[in-house]
């Protein structure tokens, strides 16, 4: 290990106390600040239509769902073609607490490719943006290059603003830092009748470069609307941001007219609100409010104290041409200091990575993660470069004539100053957020819906079938999860259950396709999916400990169509019937025996005022056709669907309903 040279015969001991002390002292720093809601770039949850599918009819609505509350932008919407020509959108609204945004699409759309722009004000502030992309007609093309759906990046102007802000907070905190080594060195260099003196930190550069990307991010965001930016807690953190910035360039200014060293001391101090700003506002926060924060805050200051500190040593040196003495003990000094530097920007970015990325696929899967990869690839670079330079300082210490610094040196400089381009691009990039992510409610539908249901053992099962999406909803009993009007839930049972559903859909003729199913409320699970020309077999596996749950299987017809004549035929045809006898078998857990059949004898009309569907006004669903009868499927806002087999002279001849917590199956036996 190599000792610390030595100045007029004295070490220079209390660094490493000092800077543990600092590093100690901004943690606390870091536990201390409150925790506010979590708030970070919003990400894209789900679009209607569903980005990179294709839909049957021209769209009558464009929906956005988010993760968090959202802002509209200044362009909040944009439908182009694929030429494009863009089209026309009624009104953007925010809906479902501001977590959905929407517009009525105003024109046919004919069969193609086209693109929705979109951006909004996420609770951090920052104007979020992406594309999604989506097709009209199942033989079109999605527009080149489109297809994987949405992105949530900042602008380049803001990357750009927030490269200037981070090397700003670099050259006046590590400037400060530097300056503060240096004088250390000059209050024990003496040479002769020789005084060396150190360069001027460069506080007031840094300040200034830090104060007006501040001040940009501010214009970027809102304009010239000062009360919006006080109305949100990002506009407050460019706020203290810009304060912390302008008040280090002040002090900055009188240190320099006074001369005074308390004051060049006390001008770093403010950017330590800068630091702790930078920590509220980052992605880490979103996920964990106390440890994100502090592991942000300790990540910020050590990245921007290398790098800043790196460059005050390497002007200190130039200054210093020919004392080899002084530039040895800096820089030695200096290596000490990148040491812990080094060990707090390696633990506190894995722990970063740990707290934002939902699992290790998302480090190649998402672009967050790539971008993650990136800085990790650099800052590697950077270490490989301090082990060399360290090397060179050991031969420096053992043959004087040896210069401290080489070329590795200005190499580790300039990959640091990449590493702070990459970690704004890091912190302008929504993270991955795991396919679990519950949404605020389901997509809206397009088109004809396909109703489906049954009873997984306990637990009642209604499926949704819509253009390109699938939304299965679960209730148990005790519960009102479907929004029937059942009354509210019993208190005496279990009104809390756990519901889990995997499930894949199989067309026919085709593989099996898994489907990621994302929650969306209470018993609510929603999933993008590609239906096929045909049959699609269903299979869902429903579990709602402590209920008994199990599989669901269900055929999805498409595409989708109807007969207006369908229901009211049957209806007068049923009204005809003087008597009949309906054999209905009642069950609450359902593992494929329907129960025991009663019979009830009753007249057409009887039975039908008894029916949702009596009077008619509702729209069945041609769900099968074969010799001898139709089958239909009705479904009603009660949590309530019915599979219904009509024959040849209209009458019904079974039925299937799917009711809250029941399934009821009935024959129907005419008289002769």
């Amino acid at each position: 290990m190599v000792g610390r040279p030595m100045i007029a015969g004295r070490p220079v001991t209390g660094t490493r106390r000092r800077v543990l002390l600092l590093v100690v002292l901004v943690a606390v720093l870091g536990l201390a600040l409150p925790g506010p809601s979590a708030w970070a770039h919003a990400f894209l949850l789900a679009s209607t239509p569903p980005s990179g599918y294709a839909v049957e009819t021209s769209p009558t609505e464009v929906t956005l769902d988010f993760d968090q509350p959202v802002g509209m932008g200044s362009s909040p919407l944009e439908l182009v073609d694929a030429a494009g020509r863009q089209l026309g959108l009624g009104a953007p609204m925010l809906s479902v607490g501001g977590r959905r945004l929407s517009a009525s699409v105003s024109e046919q759309l004919a069969r193609g490719g086209y693109r929705i722009r979109w951006e909004v004000i996420a609770q951090d502030g920052d104007l979020v943006s992406g594309t999604i992309t989506f097709a009209v007609g199942t033989g079109a093309v999605l527009p080149v290059g489109q297809t994987s759906g949405a992105t949530s990046i900042d602008s380049p102007i803001v990357i750009v603003l927030r490269w200037v802000l981070f090397s700003g907070l670099a050259l006046a905190l590590g400037g400060a830092v530097g300056d503060w080594l240096t004088r250390r060195v000059l209050a024990e260099a003496r040479i002769g009748d020789l005084v060396l003196e150190g360069p001027r930190p460069w506080v007031l550069v840094g300040a200034g470069l830090g104060a007006l990307a501040a001040v940009g991010l501010a214009l970027e965001q809102v304009g010239l609307d000062l009360g919006r930016l006080t109305a949100t807690t990002a506009g407050w953190v460019l706020i203290v941001e810009a304060a912390g910035f302008l008040t280090a360039a002040a002090l900055a200014v009188l240190a320099e007219l006074r001369r005074g060293s308390v004051i060049r001391v006390v001008a770093g101090v403010p950017l330590l609100a800068v630091v702790a700003a930078e920590g509220v506002r980052a992605h880490p926060h979103a996920d964990a409010a106390v440890l994100g924060t502090s592991l942000t805050v300790v990540h910020v200051l050590a990245v921007t104290v290398w790098v800043g500190a790196l460059v005050h040593v390497l002007r200190a040196a130039r200054r210093w041409r020919g004392q080899l003495g002084c530039t040895r003990l800096l820089v030695y000094d200096y290596a000490r200091l990148a040491l812990v530097l080094v060990v707090l920007v390696v633990a506190t970015g894995t722990a970063e990575a740990v707290v934002v990325l939902p699992s290790l696929d998302s480090l190649i899967d998402s672009t967050y993660g790539r971008v993650l990869l990136a800085k990790l690839a650099l800052v590697a670079v950077v270490v490989v470069l301090a082990a060399l330079a360290r090397r060179r300082l050991g031969r420096s210490r053992r043959t004087p004539t040896v210069h401290p610094l080489g070329p590795v040196v200005g190499g580790e400089a300039a990959v640091l100053v990449a590493v702070l381009a990459v970690t704004a691009v890091l912190v302008s990039v929504a993270p991955a957020r795991p396919a679990t992510t519950e949404l605020a409610a389901p997509p809206a539908v397009t088109g004809l819906v396909v109703p489906a249901g049954t009873l997984a053992g306990q637990v009642t099962v209604i499926v949704t079938a819509s253009t390109g999406q699938l939304v299965v909803r679960m209730t148990t009993p005790g519960r009102d999860d479907l929004g029937s009007d059942n009354g509210p839930s019993d208190p005496s049972t279990n009104n809390n259950p756990t519901y889990r559903v995997a499930g894949s859909v199989t067309p026919d003729g085709q593989d099996a396709r898994t489907l990621t199913l994302r929650g969306c409320g209470a018993g609510c699970f929603s999933t993008p999916v590609a239906w096929r020309a045909g049959i699609n077999h269903l299979r869902l596996t429903i579990a709602a400990a402590p209920w008994h749950g199990g599989l669901a299987d269900l055929d999805i017809p498409w595409p989708p169509h109807t007969d207006s004549h369908l229901l009211p035929n049957t209806l007068t045809a049923m009204r005809t019937v003087a008597h009949l006898v309906i054999h209905e078998a009642v069950t609450s857990d359902y593992a494929g025996y329907p129960g025991t059949e009663q019979p009830l004898s009753l007249s057409g009309a009887d039975f039908l005022a008894t029916e949702p569907y009596g009077n008619g006004g509702v729209t069945p669903v041609v769900l099968a056709t074969t010799d001898g009868e139709t089958e239909i499927g009705l479904a009603f806002p009660q949590g309530l669907v019915i599979r219904m087999f009509i024959g040849t002279d209209d009458r019904i001849l079974r039925e299937e309903y799917i009711t809250p917590n029941h399934l009821i199956t009935r024959t129907f036996e005419y008289a002769p």
